[in-house]
């Protein structure tokens, strides 16, 4: 099977010029987390959902604190592309994906943009034609990046970038109680908290001004959302020996990237768009 059965497109585009704001809401319209770069008919790069959340997080540097309106989308996309043409084998593509760290190929034909394949066409692909080729406790991950509902947003961002994941699962003891994805972190960020959520106050000084003038006070109010104000709390579970692809297509139904698996109430794996995209790659072998 070749790359063209199965790539989306056409490509959702953006200006690297145009705010983040802007890209932010192309995601939302079009139900998607990748937007291809252009400038002036050119490719120059791609912008995640997972670059929202990072660069919007807390901790980042001062510019990232811009109104959103005032960050281009240049800011945050990743410039080095890999790309591969429509005629790729799809485990092949897959292969790539896993080898790159990436959750997407940009699929060109000479310089033309044709189209995207990403990690949710490859798991349509699984559940669609790989029934029965695995339980669920074959294909997914054990080790469960996991959360208290406390933590900060910044820490569940610092997660998410040294474990290269899109989401952390929250727990209560070994017990799964809901889930934060780079979407819930990346929209949370975007927005004015809601009434009640926590803050913290910061106090800033000047420096003495001459003549032993007194020193000029302000004070700051920094909203400190947490897991539990994100969290998704619906939270859906598959039980470790449940089919993988009818697990695959229980994610493209409720349009989720990962699934904690469970055995009774006990969390013990998870099973996400990467290990489906695993097992696609391992049919070229």
């Amino acid at each position: 099977m070749k790359v063209a059965e199965i790539m989306t497109s056409p490509v959702v585009c953006i200006k690297p010029a145009e705010p983040v704001a802007h890209a932010r809401n192309l995601m939302l319209r079009h139900d998607i987390k990748h937007l291809v770069v252009l400038s002036e008919g050119q490719l120059v790069g791609i912008v995640s959902m997972k670059d929202l959340a990072e660069a919007l997080s807390v901790e980042s540097s001062t510019w990232r604190r811009r109104p959103i309106d005032d960050i281009p989308t240049e800011k945050i996309m990743h410039g080095k592309l890999i790309t591969a043409a429509p005629g790729t084998d799809v485990a092949k593509a897959a292969d790539m994906m896993i080898k790159h760290g990436i959750s997407s190929l940009v699929i060109t034909e000479g310089r033309e943009l044709v189209g995207i394949l990403t990690k949710t066409d490859l798991t349509r692909l699984f559940a669609e034609r790989l029934e029965g080729r695995a339980k669920v406790r074959d294909m997914m991950s054990t080790k469960v990046i996991t959360a208290n509902r406390g933590h900060s947003i910044s820490h569940l961002v610092e997660l998410m970038g040294q474990n290269n994941i899109g989401r952390v699962v929250i727990v209560d003891g070994e017990r799964p109680i809901g889930i934060v994805t780079t979407a819930d972190i990346a929209f949370a960020q975007l927005e004015l908290p809601a009434t009640g959520v926590a803050q913290r106050k910061v106090s800033f000084t000047r420096k003495q001004e001459r003549a032993g003038r007194p020193k000029c006070r302000y004070v700051k109010y920094v909203a400190l959302l947490t897991a539990e104000d994100v969290m998704k709390v619906d939270l859906l579970t598959v039980p470790a020996d449940e089919d993988a692809a009818r697990a695959a297509r229980l994610m493209l139904e409720r349009e989720i990237s990962g699934l904690p698996v469970v055995e009774g109430e006990k969390l013990v794996g998870i099973l996400t768009k990467t290990d489906l995209t695993k097992s696609v790659a391992k049919l070229g072998e």
